[in-house]
């Protein structure tokens, strides 16, 4: 007994639809996370510093991960959300302590006491995040500072830096604006570290010279030059 033709129609049908979902079903996955730096870094500033001190960069924990957070303004205000598909290639501490080691390094080429380190830089990380509003976005980075010379035991503080850029809304903007916002804050900290040498010049010690090569890093705060 033969199949009516008008039988088959179903089955057909389900064979192809099967067969476009097994298709398709690859092309479902979601991208990988992407990777994201601070980008490329800005031209050089044109200051030279009378000693480029030794460096330290401190952070609470939850800036201590990829994570790349923001804020909603309003009933959301004090939860601190992460963008799941992109995150930092490093914590923001390390971002940030990599690029002012680089920016030192550029003011050291010009630096008459570089190898000679008598100053200690103790910057702390307090925001680094997207803040978002009904009206707008904006990237926020937040960052306290001292400058020490341990031989004399004066320090100078520097008042908190707060440095904003406007953003689009999403993480794209969110990366871009904390790239910009944290140049613009180390622009500002080199400035104060010129201006502050210039004005405390380092005590006479006469103390053997230490070789030294730029900026040296040390992991926290606690230990000494």
């Amino acid at each position: 007994m033969r199949a009516r033709p008008l039988a088959l129609i179903p089955i057909l049908l389900l064979a192809a639809l099967l067969g476009g979902c097994a298709e398709l079903l690859p092309n479902r996955r979601p991208p990988p996370p992407t990777p994201h730096d601070l980008g490329w870094l800005p031209p050089p500033q044109p200051v030279v510093l009378g000693e480029i001190p030794v460096l330290a960069v401190e952070a609470p924990p939850w800036l201590n991960d990829p994570a790349v957070r923001y804020r909603r303004s309003g009933t959301d205000a004090t939860a601190l959300q992460a963008y799941p598909d992109d995150y930092w290639v490093a914590s923001p501490r390390e971002l940030v302590l990599d690029r002012l080691q680089q920016t030192l390094l550029i003011s050291s080429q010009g630096s008459p006491g570089a190898g000679n380190p008598r100053y200690r830089l103790e910057v702390r990380l307090v925001r680094f995040e997207q803040e978002q509003s009904a009206l707008r976005s904006e990237a926020v980075v937040a960052l306290q500072a001292v400058l020490k010379e341990p031989r004399s035991r004066r320090q100078f503080v520097m008042p908190p830096i707060e440095r904003r850029v406007a953003t689009p809304a999403g993480a794209a903007g969110a990366v871009r604006g904390l790239g910009e916002a944290t140049d613009a804050a180390i622009g500002h900290l080199m400035n104060w570290i010129a201006q502050t040498q210039e004005r405390n010049p380092p005590a006479t010690e006469q103390v053997a010279d230490t070789p030294a090569i730029g900026p040296r890093l040390l992991p926290g705060f606690g230990a000494q030059p």
